[in-house]
């Protein structure tokens, strides 16, 4: 019986044990995966990059079989970034792109802020129903919001003006809730010493707060620039004028039905429209790491 008890507590006692892996992983085979996952998701940027620079007969010349040819152009030439910025006018339209999108970060970053600071720090009655009916509208589609939007705004004056194009997203569901979360995170003791200090609650949400939220600010930030940055949908319906016109939609535009697509320019199109977004992360790269890091300690 001793034996058969003994037996039992060993089996016990390996089931509860924590997995080991028989050997652990050499260091150069988790280079080679990395570098192999890495590849996958640039390759096809470096492609379209490379192809850019391609005439016409060349992208389709090089496309198969792949070989050293397809990503590296060796018939390099700036004609397909002259059409873009001259027959084109991709310059303009990368103008009105950074207009908006600029304008629809900067206000929903306020906006947002001081709705998460009322919802986070402020006591008031259907404080929690007005924060569930918020993010309620997250799941409503935009499409079946589409026509309202376009006769309000049209009625108000902004039809085929820029404005017209981010006012509608500054009141941002998900910013809301973001920073809200990460306000919730801030310990109160900071506000309540402010607050005894005869500070004002613009003060405690100016000073004390949002220098402690950076990292949410940040990501927020890079988000909503993304969203406005790649809208199409709602810009093609408010924006008629072809002088307003966003690059999505202005590279969109440039296909000609009934005509052959001239790839090369379209490419470098989409390589210029990608730098704007690609030059914002750079800057605002430390903050969302310190992000993504925090939010998984906590997690």
């Amino acid at each position: 019986m001793a034996g058969l008890k003994l037996i039992r507590r060993r089996r016990r006692e390996a089931e509860q044990a924590p997995m080991r892996l028989s050997a652990p992983v050499p260091g150069y085979l988790r280079v080679a995966l990395g570098i192999a996952v890495a590849l996958v998701f640039i390759a096809p940027v470096w492609w379209v990059v490379a192809a850019s620079f391609k005439p016409q007969f060349a992208i389709f010349r090089d496309a198969a079989p792949v070989t050293a040819a397809t990503f590296l152009p060796f018939d390099a030439t700036l004609d397909n970034y002259r059409e873009v910025f001259g027959r084109l006018g991709m310059g303009r339209a990368l103008i009105n792109s950074t207009i908006v999108a600029v304008s629809q970060v900067i206000l929903t970053l306020v906006l947002c802020s001081t709705g998460a600071y009322a919802f986070s720090r402020l006591r008031f009655p259907g404080r929690r129903v007005l924060f569930i009916i918020i993010l309620g509208t997250l799941l409503v589609p935009f499409e079946s919001i589409l026509i309202p939007m376009y006769l309000m705004a049209s009625r108000l004056g902004l039809g085929d003006m820029l404005p017209a194009v981010f006012l509608p997203e500054i009141a941002s569901a998900f910013g809301l809730f973001l920073l809200r979360q990460a306000f919730d995170d801030v310990p109160r003791e900071l506000d309540d010493a402010a607050l005894v200090d005869g500070a004002s609650h613009f003060r405690v949400y100016f000073d004390v707060l949002l220098p402690n939220i950076k990292p949410a600010l940040a990501t927020l930030a890079v988000i909503t620039f993304l969203w406005s940055w790649n809208g199409f949908l709602w810009p093609l319906v408010i924006i008629q004028r072809p002088e307003l016109q966003l690059i999505q939609v202005a590279l969109a535009q440039t296909v000609v039905p009934g005509e052959l697509p001239n790839w090369g320019a379209i490419l470098g199109g989409a390589t210029i429209a990608t730098v704007p977004v690609l030059i914002l992360f750079l800057l605002l790269q430390r903050y969302i790491v310190q992000g993504f890091a925090e939010s998984a300690m906590k997690g």
